[in-house]
C-alpha cells in the first residue's frame, strides 16, 4: 500500500477510535439507574435495578438500593424503562442487491447486482430497532467480508456482523452462488471462501449428501462452521453428518414425510410452493420426523426459522404484505425491484390458499423443535422480497410468540440463543457483568406484549448510546 495511502487509512481509524470513545462512558461510565432488567437468561424481570457501564462492558448490574455508581458517571434514568440485550438477527443479507433474468438463455440466468449503498442503510437501520449483532448467511464473498471489517474497524456504523459467502449450490446465480458439482469442487471453494476470510459456509439447496458432508468437513477442518438451506439432502442427513445450523424452518424434503404421502407431495411441486406445501403432508409424530429431531438434538443443531419470510409469501398477494407501513424502512431501490420479482412470482391464488392452510402446521413444526430442545434463534431473510431490515426482527418474535413460545423465552431467542449459536455467548447476549454493553431498553414490558420491542427508547452498543437521528422506532 503506498505511503499515502496508509497515512490516510490510519487516520480514517484514529478519527473513528476518536468518535467512538466520544459518545461511550469513558472511565466514569454510565449508569442506567432505577429501570427493570430482563437480562436474556430466562429469568424474569428485575424491578429496580442499576446497571453500571465502564467503556464497552458492563461492570455491575444490580438492585438500584445496593449497587453503586461510580463518582462522575453519567446517570441514565431507567425509571418505566425495560433494559434487554441487544438483538441478534442471525439471517441478515446485507449483502444483496436487485436480481435480474436473462430469459433468452437456457436456463434462465439469473444475476445478483450488489447494491453497496443499500446495504450501508440496511446496517443502520438495522441498530435503529436495536439488532447490536447479525449473520449474513449468503451473499457476495469479498463486500460481505469486507463490510464486515469496516465495521469492526469502527469505518461504517452497523451491528457487530458474522458472514458467510456465496452459497454453494450446484446451481447458478453470478453473484449469488458458487457453483459446484463435484467434492473436489466443494472443498476447494470452502478453500477459496475461507481464505478470504468468512466465518461460515452455506450449503445449499441442490447439493447431494456426499456434497453436504465434504462441505461441512471442510468447513470444520478449516476452523469455520457450516449451516445449511437444504432440500436434496435431508435434515437427518444433514445433522448426522455435523451441519452446525439450519436456516428456514421448511425441511421440504420428501424423504421426512410419511412413505404413503410423498407420491402426492412431489405430484404437486411446481416451484417455491413446495416450502409451505410440504406442511401440508408432514406428520409430526411420524419415525422420519422423529429421527430427524432426535439427530438434531444428539449433534446439537440449531435453527433459525425465518417465519417472518414464510409469512410473507403466503399473504404475498395481500396488502399486509405489499403495502406494509414497515416497507419505508426498506432501500428504495431494493424496494421497487420487489415490484418486479418476489419469491412468490407465478404463483395462482390456489397456490396462496394452500400455503395459507399449510400456516398452522409451520408454527406447530416451529414450536415442537422448541419442545423438543432444539435450539432456536431469530432470524429474518432480510434482503428477500417483503422481508425489511429491524422491523422484520419484531415481526419475527411475533410470530414466535404466536407459535406457542412464551413471550420471555421469546427474548432469550432472540438474545442469549443468538448469541449462544454464533460462539459469542461468553461477551453477548444476556445483561452480565463482563460482557459487552449492548443494550436496548424498551418503553413498555415486552413480557406482556411482545410487541412492546419495538417501542425502543434508546440503544446501546458497545457502551455508545446511539444517536437518535437514525430513524423513529415505532
Amino acid at each position: 500500500m503506498p505511503t499515502r495511502a496508509i497515512t490516510q487509512f490510519v487516520a480514517m481509524i484514529t478519527v473513528a477510535t476518536q468518535a467512538a470513545a466520544g459518545q461511550a462512558g469513558g472511565a466514569a461510565g454510565i449508569a442506567i439507574r432505577g429501570a427493570t432488567v430482563i437480562d436474556g437468561t430466562g429469568a424474569p424481570p428485575r424491578a429496580g435495578y442499576t446497571v453500571v457501564v465502564l467503556n464497552d462492558r458492563i461492570a455491575a448490574v444490580g438492585p438500584t438500593t445496593s449497587t453503586p455508581i461510580p463518582r462522575g458517571a453519567r446517570v441514565m434514568d431507567g425509571a418505566g424503562l425495560y433494559v434487554v440485550p441487544g438483538f441478534i438477527d442471525v439471517h441478515a443479507h446485507y449483502a444483496l442487491g436487485p436480481l435480474t433474468f436473462d430469459s433468452t438463455k437456457r436456463p434462465v440466468a439469473m444475476h445478483m447486482e450488489y447494491d453497496h449503498a443499500a446495504a450501508i442503510e440496511s446496517l443502520k437501520t438495522l441498530l435503529a430497532f436495536g439488532i447490536t449483532t447479525i449473520r449474513n448467511p449468503g451473499g457476495p464473498t469479498r463486500p460481505s467480508v469486507a463490510i464486515r471489517d469496516s465495521v469492526r474497524l469502527g469505518l461504517l456504523r452497523g451491528p457487530r456482523i458474522f458472514t458467510a459467502g456465496e452459497v454453494l449450490d450446484a446451481t447458478t446465480a453470478e453473484g449469488l452462488v458458487s457453483t459446484v458439482r463435484t467434492v473436489d469442487d466443494v472443498r476447494a471453494e470452502v478453500a477459496r471462501q475461507v481464505s478470504l476470510g468468512v466465518d461460515y459456509v452455506k450449503l445449499y439447496a441442490l447439493l447431494r449428501p456426499e456434497l453436504i458432508r465434504a462441505g461441512i468437513d471442510e468447513a470444520h477442518t478449516r476452523g469455520v462452521r457450516a449451516i445449511g438451506h437444504l432440500f436434496l439432502t435431508s435434515w437427518t442427513e444433514a445433522a448426522n453428518a455435523g451441519m452446525d445450523g439450519f436456516v428456514h424452518i421448511a425441511p421440504g424434503t420428501a424423504a421426512l414425510l410419511p412413505a404413503d404421502k410423498r407420491n402426492a407431495f412431489q405430484q404437486r411441486f411446481r416451484g417455491t410452493q413446495f416450502m409451505l406445501e410440504w406442511f401440508n403432508f408432514v406428520d409430526l409424530s411420524s419415525p422420519e420426523i422423529r429421527e430427524m429431531t432426535r439427530a438434531m438434538i444428539e449433534h446439537k443443531v440449531n435453527v433459525d426459522p425465518t417465519l417472518v419470510t414464510f409469512e410473507n409469501m403466503a399473504w404475498g398477494d395481500s396488502a399486509r404484505v405489499t403495502a406494509s407501513p414497515d416497507l419505508r424502512y426498506a432501500p428504495a431501490g431494493i424496494r421497487k425491484a420487489w415490484n418486479i420479482f418476489t419469491l412468490t412470482t407465478g404463483w395462482t391464488p390456489d397456490d396462496y390458499a394452500e400455503a395459507r392452510r399449510a400456516w398452522p402446521s409451520v408454527l406447530a413444526f416451529t414450536k415442537h423443535l422448541y419442545d423438543a430442545g432444539v435450539l432456536l434463534t431469530a432470524g429474518t431473510d432480510m434482503g428477500n422480497p417483503w422481508t425489511v431490515p429491524g422491523a422484520s426482527f419484531h415481526r419475527e418474535l411475533e410470530l414466535l410468540v404466536s407459535a406457542g413460545i412464551q413471550p420471555l423465552d421469546v427474548l432469550s431467542i432472540a438474545t442469549r440463543n443468538g448469541a449462544q449459536s454464533l460462539g459469542i455467548l461468553s461477551d453477548v447476549g444476556t445483561v452480565a457483568v463482563g460482557k459487552s454493553a449492548d443494550l436496548v431498553a424498551l418503553r413498555a414490558d415486552p413480557t406482556k406484549d411482545i410487541r412492546n420491542t419495538r417501542r425502543i427508547a434508546w440503544v446501546m452498543q458497545g457502551g455508545r448510546v446511539l444517536p437518535r437521528d437514525l430513524m423513529p422506532k415505532e
